[in-house]
């Protein structure tokens, strides 16, 4: 870093690589001003939301609904539309509620609540209605074709309003991290990764003072160490810095104590990050005792419950049917390529480990050629490097040599995987979890088998959304470990549509 660590500038930039550092065009503007524009931004990002949802709701309910079932009169009453002025108010009321205009959350944290919220906000305008006697003014089809409208048009608009936002330079917060170990670089790549929280990590403030390092790289981006622990409250003072991360897990209690002491008064909010690696967290809830000063975190094992894994099975089963009955065609279409392409059946089986450890077929459209095992046996002997990659990912990365030509597109945009409906179906495997392993990878597992195989394996997974094959295996064996203790059901679902965007961008894909 050029600049010393006092000597930068009170703007917040866009995290480039060193050197490509962009200004937003209200960088420049005081927290507190920035602060009521990204309210005021959310709250008519809102507003327009909910109004595009009831004016498609009341077209569908004029022009739609009669037509396909003549019990629905074609006639509303008057300025329908009009007079929802007051649906706008009760949902911006219960957004208010939930400070969900305050909050930071991540993407799929803040969809959660906010379907919550939209949920309570519809069965208020319905009551109103009741209470209100407006019956004969207000239709109540428009409000609940409006409600499942607004499920999907309301998180696209947050998602676009604060996309806007951050351009302009009004939703990203400035925030210093204080640590600069692991825990703190990691903490450091997940703010960087997910914008839609609007933190900006603008430096590090370190522990040792004998390190001397002026930044650290964290994925692309060199951001730079502004000074010592005790030189916090100035740091924070010089570059007006009102959030804080402390990701030192290694620092004493006491010393941790005196650290949040000091800084307590110059910050608006200040975040303590403790090592959990390993522990269920999703689901726990934070517990404290006033006169001990003592925290308590429950954990819960979710697939222990048995209402819990009804409940998986149930959505495995209504989601898969749903999505075998319209890939039928397609399904016939790619079996019918790769025996014009290859010899050999269409459709693979190989065993797996399934829940529990029992073994079953797991169905694949074959992508490699029959002889794979002499393929891949000559390859190495031509290629030795390649038996170090195969070591570490259990994969070839690069060209695999067993792999068809239909096969390897098939691969590209995961198609090969779609036979395993028909295992999900059969309660072999499940929409989401962890990937099936092979009976020889058991013993590779370790210590992480026994808590992967507590539940189906998936066709999808945290894996596969997290990089996929650019993951080693025992990344790979702790990820899987990670969702199988934090599983809930809205983690099956954005995992669901994550893969989606995975599939598309053919990311990790080989």
């Amino acid at each position: 870093m050029s600049k010393p660590a006092y000597d930068l500038e009170n703007k917040i930039y866009v995290i480039q690589p060193e050197g490509n550092a962009i200004t937003a065009p209200l960088a420049g503007v005081n927290q507190s001003l920035r602060k009521a524009i990204s309210i005021i931004g959310l709250v008519v990002t809102d507003s327009l939301s909910l109004i595009l949802a009831l004016w498609v709701a009341v077209q569908i309910r004029l022009y739609v609904l009669p037509a396909i079932f003549p019990v629905f009169p074609e006639r509303l009453p008057p300025q329908l539309f009009e007079k929802l002025w007051w649906a706008l108010a009760i949902t911006i009321m219960c957004l208010a509620y939930e400070r969900l205009y305050t909050r930071r959350l991540s993407f799929w944290r803040e969809t959660k609540r906010l379907l919550a919220v939209i949920s309570l906000a519809y069965i208020l305008m319905l009551a109103f209605v009741s209470l209100a006697k407006l019956g004969g003014e207000v239709s109540r089809t428009v409000l609940v074709v409006g409600y499942f409208i607004s499920l999907f048009v309301m998180p696209l608009g947050r998602y676009i309003g604060k996309t806007l936002l951050g351009l302009m330079g009004v939703w990203k917060e400035p925030v210093v991290i204080i640590g600069t170990g692991n825990i703190a670089q990691a903490v450091a790549d997940a703010l960087i990764k997910d914008s839609y929280l609007g933190y900006k990590v603008v430096g590090f403030l370190q522990n040792n003072k004998d390190e001397d390092h002026d930044s650290i790289q964290v994925n692309k981006n060199k951001i730079p160490i502004l000074g010592n622990f005790e030189d916090a409250a100035k740091v924070l003072s010089q570059q007006k810095i009102r959030h804080i991360i402390i990701a030192s897990p290694e620092l004493p209690g006491k010393e941790l104590v005196s650290l949040t002491n000091q800084l307590q008064r110059s910050t608006r909010s200040m975040v303590v990050v403790p090592d959990l690696s390993g522990i269920p967290v999703v689901s726990g809830e934070a517990d404290y005792f006033f006169e001990e000063q003592i925290i308590a975190f429950h954990t819960r094992n979710n697939l222990a419950s048995r209402i819990n894994i009804i409940t998986k099975r149930l959505f495995d089963i209504v989601v898969g049917v749903l999505l075998l009955i319209p890939l039928i065609p397609l399904l016939l279409l790619i079996a019918l390529i790769i025996k014009i392409d290859s010899q050999g059946p269409a459709i693979y089986s190989g065993n797996r480990i399934g829940r529990h450890g029992i073994e079953f077929k797991c169905y694949k459209f074959r992508t490699m050629f029959l002889n794979n095992d002499e393929i891949l046996e000559q390859y190495f002997k031509d290629h030795p490097e390649a038996l170090e990659e195969w070591q570490k990912y259990a994969k070839l990365k690069g060209d695999d040599p067993r792999v068809t030509r239909v096969g390897k597109y098939l691969r590209k945009l995961s198609l090969d995987e779609l036979p395993q409906i028909i295992n999900v179906i059969k309660g072999e495997m499940s929409l989401v979890g962890a990937r099936p392993y092979l009976p020889r990878e058991k013993e590779d597992m370790g210590e992480y088998a026994d808590t992967i195989l507590m539940a189906n394996p998936g066709i999808t997974g945290l894996w596969q959304v997290s990089g996929r094959n650019e993951i080693d295996f025992q990344g790979r064996v702790q990820l899987e470990t990670w969702y199988v203790r934090n599983w809930s059901l809205w983690l099956d679902i954005t995992l669901l549509f994550r893969t989606i965007g995975v599939v598309l961008g053919r990311k990790g894909a080989y």
